[in-house]
């Protein structure tokens, strides 16, 4: 019955929403958020062509359990 404890320390700040004007976001409809969702590059939706290639990856079983 030998466990290994591990400890994680979350350093990380809270993400500050303080500058986002939500009122704006609410008063868009779907169909504008999705045109502003399309248009940024970096964060384009995944196509069905690229979602038919992604694989299924099983996780890393665990030996001290």
């Amino acid at each position: 019955m030998n466990k290994k404890t591990t400890f994680t320390r979350n350093t990380k700040k809270p993400f500050d929403d303080s500058d986002i004007d939500y009122s704006a976001i609410d008063k868009m409809t779907n169909e504008e958020v999705h045109k502003g969702a399309l248009s940024d590059e970096d964060a384009l939706p995944v196509t069905k062509d690229q979602e038919n290639e992604f694989r299924r990856v099983k996780p890393k079983r665990n030996n001290n359990d």
